[in-house]
């Protein structure tokens, strides 16, 4: 790539909005171990690793080898709900023709396991236009602290500043803006009150367009 730039991607209320699958494949895991999941408690937690969302739900200490179970329980529980789900989000592929277009170097920085990253991009098939994928197990602390977006910026070897993200949660914003990237936030989880600290926030993907991602990044 001869771009010095990058556009990091979130994947769930970015790349497709599969939020329902998450909601019910938590909701099937609490039932079996026996505590509630409510739609609110969902929404406050959204973005978050799985193992940070079972430790709040839990409201109790338990074994990370558990922790770690119900996690991979939960995720597969997902994939089979959402293999049938699947569709892009609006102006997701144009976005990203685009950007290859101009030779940007793109990234995938999610709170989810790779296994689900990788399934997602395969089955939108939009795997081949990403170099970098950063997921749960990548990182020892997880959105809203930066780690994920860093590890993103330093595996293509590129300055944060030249950074910009695109994030659907709070926590992600909060996240890109701790690394010191530009940040753009759809609203396809969250209102845009939520999200006022985001640089720009749009509807969804069919109102951006390269200029708008220039005028960010040259922006001081």
């Amino acid at each position: 790539m001869i771009n010095n730039y990058a556009v990091i991607f979130d994947m769930d209320g970015v790349l497709s909005d599969n939020s329902s699958a998450h909601l019910k494949s938590w909701q099937k895991l609490a039932d079996e171990i026996g505590v509630e999941f409510t739609e609110d408690f969902f929404n406050q937690t959204f973005g978050q690793t799985s193992i940070k969302i079972l430790q709040k739900l839990m409201q109790e200490e338990v074994e990370q080898e558990k922790l770690r179970e119900w996690s991979e329980r939960k995720e597969r529980y997902y994939r089979k709900i959402v293999k049938d789900e699947l569709e892009p989000l609006p102006g997701v592929k144009r976005l990203i023709e685009i950007l290859n277009d101009h030779e940007f170097n793109l990234a995938v920085g999610s709170s989810g396991p790779r296994v689900n990253i990788e399934f997602l991009l395969e089955a939108l098939e939009i795997k081949v236009y990403f170099d970098v994928i950063v997921g749960a197990e990548d990182v020892e602390k997880g959105k809203p602290d930066p780690e994920v977006f860093l590890k993103a910026s330093d595996e293509f070897n590129i300055n944060p500043r030249n950074c910009v993200v695109i994030e659907d949660a709070p926590v992600g914003i909060t996240a890109a803006r701790r690394a010191g990237m530009k940040t753009i936030a759809l609203t396809t989880t969250h209102e845009r009150e939520e999200l006022q600290d985001a640089d720009l926030i749009l509807e969804d993907l069919s109102y951006l367009d390269i200029d708008d991602i220039y005028e960010l990044l040259l922006t001081v």
